[in-house]
């Protein structure tokens, strides 16, 4: 009788409730940490895309527009100086998130990848300097070549030709977005 099917089922409703109501109460303790977090990390992610006269601790939230809302998860107006949006496209391991500034002329000022699960020593690096600058004064639309890139072309990494074609397409889908809503400050 002691170890029979229903002690063992009730002990384990027992263990199971005490450790969701733990689980619960961590979330609750450090879910405004986490965010906080985050937006230490968007920040600082959107002044290494935006010129240095930007003031990040200033930035205001657009409203994305629903038919990019899978795409553009976020952008802010950096008042006169440009826009920061976050990304995310498909790439080899999953989802890829860059961060990319436009200034007011509709020309990139940077790009920087914020998370992936892209291939160590392929796809990852697309987080690279060497990879990411080949954006900067970049506008309209980008195509990836093997090889050397120029102006309206950007030079895939080697073995990673997916992760190259999910940050140019993310992007191209920033600059399309500018030139449609916000393009003249709209």
């Amino acid at each position: 009788m002691k170890d029979s099917p229903i002690r063992l089922g009730i002990t384990l409703l027992i263990i199971s409730g005490i450790m969701g109501l733990i689980l619960g109460g961590a979330n609750y303790i450090t879910k405004d940490l986490i965010a906080a977090k985050k937006d230490a990390a968007n920040k600082a992610a959107y002044a290494s895309v935006l010129p240095a006269e930007a003031d990040t601790n200033a930035l205001e939230m657009v409203e994305v527009e629903e038919e990019y809302a899978s795409t553009i998860l976020e952008v802010c107006s950096a008042d006169s100086v440009g826009y920061a949006m976050r990304v995310s496209t498909k790439g080899y391991g999953g989802a890829v998130v860059i961060a990319v500034g436009i200034d007011m002329n509709g020309t990139i000022t940077g790009v920087t990848v914020v998370e992936h699960s892209e291939t160590p020593g392929l796809g990852a690096n697309a987080a690279n300097p060497s990879f990411t600058d080949q954006f900067i004064g970049q506008s309209g639309t980008l195509t990836v070549v093997k090889g050397e890139g120029g102006a309206g072309s950007i030079s895939a990494l080697s073995g990673a030709t997916i992760t190259s074609k999910s940050v140019t397409d993310s992007v191209n889908a920033a600059l399309e977005y500018y030139n449609t809503y916000l393009k003249g400050g709209k």
